[in-house]
């Protein structure tokens, strides 16, 4: 085994000490700026990531609270616009009610009135049937016959001694 001779074992940490100031060399010039400048690339990549995410966050929670502020602002507005319809529906039924009440109460006075002319024309025409069962019954009591105008006398003088 070379290694374990001594007679090369000089020569052999020269050129390990060679081999290792060129490999340091080369790293040093060249592989470690590049790894540090794409170390560094990377970090001023993340930073800008983050800086952007937290912008936008930002404008995400803007746009949030206006959505809420714009949302809360038509549910008022719908929430109004519903009671305004409701009480504008409940004012339009009352007044057709109280219309139809007037109606029904103009549609009453004049059954009232129909029935008291229907009740006057049949006390009218009961009053004359009276005079003539008068006429009649006096006739066959006592075999003559009175006058029509006897009669109604007669049954006015009654109607006002019952009434």
């Amino acid at each position: 085994m070379p290694q374990m001779d001594f007679t090369t074992y000089a020569p052999q940490l020269v050129w390990l000490v060679i081999s290792f100031v060129l490999l340091y060399v080369l790293m040093a010039r060249m592989a470690l700026p590049r790894i540090e400048s794409i170390l560094s690339m990377r970090e001023r990549r993340i930073e800008g990531d983050l800086t952007e995410a937290a912008e936008m966050g930002r404008k995400a929670e803007a746009a949030q609270k206006n959505f809420d502020k714009v949302t809360s602002e038509t549910r008022a507005r719908a929430q109004k616009l519903a009671s305004e319809s409701r009480a504008a529906a409940n004012t339009a039924q009352l007044a057709r009610m109280a219309k139809k009440d007037a109606e029904l109460a103009e549609q009453a006075k004049k059954s009232d009135a129909e029935i008291t002319a229907a009740r006057n024309k049949a006390m009218g025409s009961l009053r004359d049937v009276a005079a003539d069962v008068a006429q009649a019954a006096a006739e066959k009591v006592t075999g003559s016959r009175i006058s029509r105008d006897v009669a109604l006398q007669a049954i006015d003088a009654e109607l006002k001694a019952r009434g």
